[in-house]
């Protein structure tokens, strides 16, 4: 009997030695009970369906290692329960203090000054490396002059980086909570299934990448539950400082800290795969997509995309988990969200779409039938009438994760691999197919903005060169699709219709160009000091995105979001795409700086002569000069056989002014006095920039791009303008677009149960920072409508965009102003030709050329009607004239002159060729476009209505339209001023009748 123990004792010594060896000790080691007692308890229990798996229904117990309960005192799920973003980074550090297998790195500060982080989690040995591994990912990153042998070497020696973010949405408030759940299971749990992740995979995660949005959406729920309005009961109205959910949609032009950093983290550790977890649709989405892809993706990628995802499908539909599902969501075409910054740089971008649990609560699932239909992509749909609780959202997301990294692990090789080889094939295609090179002039109109998008390059990690000497090059010809250049005959059209879309072709992998008949392939002079953008270097996908011409077909599934993007035509930048492969032989330096371009300054005189060149740099000087007297000319004049257009200053000379000149890259002649010309002072105006409560993502995008231009306004709601004198102490109400009706910018909210405030309080303190109320309910109700129109009718200027234009038009601000029913129209989100229709606008001071490109989403169109009252289908012109013949008729001159002074002008209008409408993106229908008013000045009593239908200040990306705001805000009193009457207007295009 003794014996037999003892060989009892033998045999269990060596098996855990055997287990130690084979890193299996899962038998060996202990859950936390009581964490594992309240994961079974908050996770809802069906008699069909399960809503956990056994890779997450259970923690490991660890003596050193805290667990959430333990550092927060609540385990992820609980209802109610919620950690701000001071709770996440206290805890993922508390985890990194306890265990050598996590280290936490800084990712930078957001505007508001929170910290965003990220964790690295590997086995011990990994981490004590993770310099080495970062080395290697960098390596295999840019295959330039790493030899076969090391590559080969690297590939098996470097680790997969697996990065997951959080709550990039404010209001998906799960991934955060699990989070940090999944860093300790990482950290602590010995079974063979997370040693293998460990082991052979370094995950990456920021447990929020909203920090500020984060802590509002908890201060929201709080606020809601004390005013028992139930979750939903007041709206997120501000998330970060400038934006909301359009922060997923600054990828492309990484605008905002939040990007910034993610792009910084990026380029530091150069991931494999970035994962975004989201909340919206039921119940686990796991992202692929409908297509149309961006053609600018590797197939690799995409193969990518598809093999993990069905891979979670398919394991999480064995475990008996209902609704996990592919495909249906999402196209993969625009280049805006954040998985893009990995997306376009040889990395996976991907994300999952986790259903909702309303903040952290439960809720008993009732879906429309859509959404529980079974489909090809969805054979096991989610289910009706199942509980669904945040610790759902938790057991889903995380399982699912594990699923991927696991798979990751198993196949390490494979994805080392191909990490490599998508940069050599990104290499290779730039040496061996067209485009070769973008060469983007050094001295062109508006070089200074060409500078800007060189460092924007830089900034998302790609090279830029500078021409050492001056060479020739062959441009790329014009591509020609779908009739878009209608004078290029029918062979050339049909041979156009063969070629790429754009995004998926134009100036891509096709080798189409812009859609342009003057930029027919021709020689391009490349100067010394000229930038060069090499294709043959590994992030390069990007940069042939955003300079492409975007061809989204209307016969496509209905697009996620924008559909063109060409940054050149947007900034109004010259760009040559180089047909020629020997650019590549040609003597260039690497730019190891940002390219700079500085201002001149020549002569001597008392008088500085600066011409306005239809930029933002040239729009904002009035705000620059400081007390500088600053005059503009109104028309065109000739000094010293120079040439000047009307929007030319004439500023005092001081150090102060020429140094503003040269810091804005602009160029200034001086003289003994101002020539003598027409001219208007400046007299730069008091801004009230007005929000609603119904949302600010959208006025965010213009208050981001006038902070960031220097150009001072005071921020207030709606609310205050009944204020008695309020709109008296300023001279220009600036109103960004607001989704809805104009209706509800008039009434808001109903005014049901108690006040709803939106203020820093104890209970708050997130709230309130960037503007406070007492109760978000009322908008601007009829006695603030009543005051801006007389604030308007005594002299004021006011400048709206998008849909808050239909607010004048529809409260009869501008009678003669209608916006245009367009049912058949599709124009998402896409770049088009609009036409001056007058030049003696300051409005458009500096835009010389007829044409103009601008960004446009659907509505609104603008019909300008030109008769002496009948509004739409009123006379047209000659009609006032051949009235005024008949001598018995004749009114009162005056009363002729002041009726001419009241009618608008169409200053913008969109082209009225339908097949030379659309500059990149999506069109159809386009008859219902064309020829249609964008941009219209509308006198009312002394003052004005300005309205812009198009977008000018859009996601940092329009910057060739930013100068018209600006022209019109510092030429507020001035836009008339060469108006003769009388005035007779038209918008060039067809009349409702």
């Amino acid at each position: 009997m003794h014996s037999l123990r003892r060989w009892r004792g033998v045999i269990l010594g060596a098996a855990v030695i055997a287990a130690s060896r084979t890193g299996s000790l899962i038998a060996q080691q202990a859950n936390d009970a009581e964490y594992t007692a309240k994961i079974r308890e908050l996770t809802p229990t069906d008699p069909r369906w399960k809503f956990t798996t056994e890779l997450v229904d259970h923690l490991p117990a660890s003596s050193t290692v805290p667990t959430p309960l333990k550092v927060l005192g609540y385990v992820p799920g609980t209802i109610g329960r919620l950690s701000r973003t001071e709770e996440l980074n206290r805890y993922f550090r508390a985890v990194e203090a306890a265990s050598p297998r996590v280290k936490v790195f800084s990712l930078g500060m957001s505007e508001e000054g929170r910290e965003m982080i990220i964790a690295a989690v590997a086995d011990e040995n990994t981490i004590k490396r993770l310099d080495d591994y970062r080395s290697m990912a960098a390596r295999l990153a840019d295959p330039r002059g790493v030899s076969d042998a090391e590559r080969t070497r690297l590939i098996r020696d470097a680790k997969p980086m697996y990065w997951l973010t959080g709550t990039i949405h404010a209001p998906e408030t799960g991934s955060p909570e699990m989070l940090m759940e999944l860093l300790y299971r990482l950290a602590v749990e010995e079974s063979p299934y997370v040693q293998k992740i460990r082991n052979n995979v370094i995950t990456l995660i920021t447990p929020a990448t909203e920090v500020d949005g984060r802590n509002r959406i908890i201060d929201i729920i709080e606020e809601e539950k004390q005013l028992k309005l139930g979750r939903g009961g007041i709206p997120t109205v501000y998330w970060g400082k400038y934006i909301a959910h359009d922060n997923n949609r600054d990828g492309l032009m990484m605008s905002i800290k939040l990007t910034q950093n993610m792009n910084t983290g990026f380029l530091h550790w150069r991931p494999t795969i970035m994962h975004d977890l989201h909340e919206s649709v039921p119940f686990l989405y796991t992202s692929t997509g409908t297509g149309p892809y961006n053609d600018e993706f590797d197939p690799i990628t995409v193969g990518e995309w598809h093999t993990l995802a069905y891979q979670e499908v398919n394991e999480l539909t064995k475990r008996g988990l209902p609704g996990v599902w592919t495909h249906g969501f999402y196209d993969g075409w625009a280049p805006n969200y954040m998985l893009g910054i990995a997306q376009f740089r040889n990395s996976m971008g991907k994300f999952y779409e986790t259903y909702t649990s309303g903040g952290a609560d439960c809720q008993i699932v009732n879906l429309p039938a859509a959404s529980t239909a079974k489909e090809w992509y969805r054979p096991n749909p989610p289910v009706n009438g199942i509980k669904w609780c945040i610790r759902s959202n938790i057991n889903y997301q995380q399982s699912g994760v594990l699923v991927a990294l696991k798979y990751v692990a198993d196949n390490r090789d494979t994805f080392m691999e191909d990490f490599a080889l998508k940069a050599t094939r990104m290499v290779d295609r730039g040496k061996s197919s067209a485009p070769y090179a973008f060469v983007i002039p050094h001295d062109q109109r508006h070089a200074a903005e060409a500078a800007d998008l060189v460092n924007y390059f830089r900034k998302v990690g790609t090279e830029v060169q500078v021409a050492s000497a001056a060479f020739t090059a062959r441009d790329m010809p014009a591509v020609v699709e779908r009739g878009l250049i209608a004078s290029a005959g029918a062979a050339a059209a049909g041979a156009g219709a063969a070629a790429g879309r754009g995004g998926r072709g134009g100036r891509g992998n096709d080798s189409t160009a812009r859609a342009d008949s003057s930029r027919a392939g021709h020689q391009v002079n490349v100067s010394a000091g000229d930038w060069v953008v090499r294709m043959d270097q590994p992030y390069t996908a990007l940069i042939r995105t955003v300079l492409a011409v975007q061809r989204f077909r209307p016969d496509d599934p209905s697009p996620y979001d924008d559909t063109g993007w060409s940054l050149d035509q947007l900034r109004h930048v010259t760009v040559y795409t180089i047909a020629d492969s020997n650019v590549l032989t040609k003597p260039m330096q690497l730019l190891k700086d940002d390219a700079r371009v500085g201002g001149t300054v020549a002569g001597n005189g008392g008088t500085l002569i600066v011409a306005h060149a239809g930029d933002w740099r040239s729009a904002v000087l009035p705000w620059k000069v400081g007390a500088a007297k600053l005059s503009v000319a109104d028309t065109a004049f000739a000094v010293s056989g120079t040439t000047y257009p009307a929007g030319t200053y004439f500023i005092d000379n001081s150090p102060a002014v020429r140094q503003a000149i040269t810091q804005l890259g602009m160029r200034a002649a001086a003289a003994a006095a101002a020539p003598n010309v027409r001219s208007h002072v400046v007299q730069l105006p008091r801004v009230a920039f007005i929000h609603t409560w119904i949302e600010t993502q959208n006025e965010g995008w213009v208050r981001h791009a006038l902070e960031e231009m220097g150009v001072p306004f005071t921020y207030m709601s709606t609310q205050r303008l009944k204020e008695p004198g309020l709109l008296d102490r300023f001279d220009v109400v600036l109103f960004p677009h607001v989704s809805g009706p104009s209706t509800a910018m008039v009434n808001g909210r109903p005014m049901i149960g108690p006040a709803v405030p939106w203020k820093s309080t104890a209970l708050t303190p997130n709230l309130g920072k960037i503007d406070s109320t007492d109760d978000i309910r009322p908008e601007l109700g009829l006695d603030g409508l009543a005051a801006l129109r007389r604030f308007v009718e005594r002299g004021g200027l006011l400048v709206v965009e998008g849909n808050t234009s239909r607010l004048p038009i529809d409260f009869g601000f501008t009678p003669l102003v209608n916006v245009v029913a367009t049912p058949r129209l599709l124009a998402r989100g896409a770049i088009f030709r609009a036409e001056a229709v007058t030049h003696s606008s300051p409005i458009l001071y500096g835009y010389e050329r007829g044409v103009v490109p601008v960004y446009f989403n659907t509505a609104p169109l603008f019909s300008v009607a030109s008769g002496r009252g009948g509004g739409e289908g009123g006379g047209g012109p000659g009609d006032e004239e051949r009235s005024l013949s008949v001598a018995q008729n004749r009114p009162d001159p005056a009363l002729a002159r002041q009726t001419a002074a009241q009618r608008p002008r169409v200053i913008l209008r969109f082209g009225t060729t339908v097949d030379s409408l659309l500059v990149s993106g999506l069109l159809d229908n386009g008859s219902e476009m064309a020829g249609r008013a964008a941009v219209v000045d509308a006198p009312l009593g002394r003052g004005h209505v300005v309205l812009f239908g198009i977008r000018p200040m859009w996601r940092y990306e329009t910057q060739g339209s930013y100068a018209m705001v600006l022209n019109a805000l510092a030429n507020w009193n001035s836009l008339d001023i060469n108006e003769a009457p009388p005035r007779v207007a038209t918008d060039g295009g067809q009349r409702e009748q």
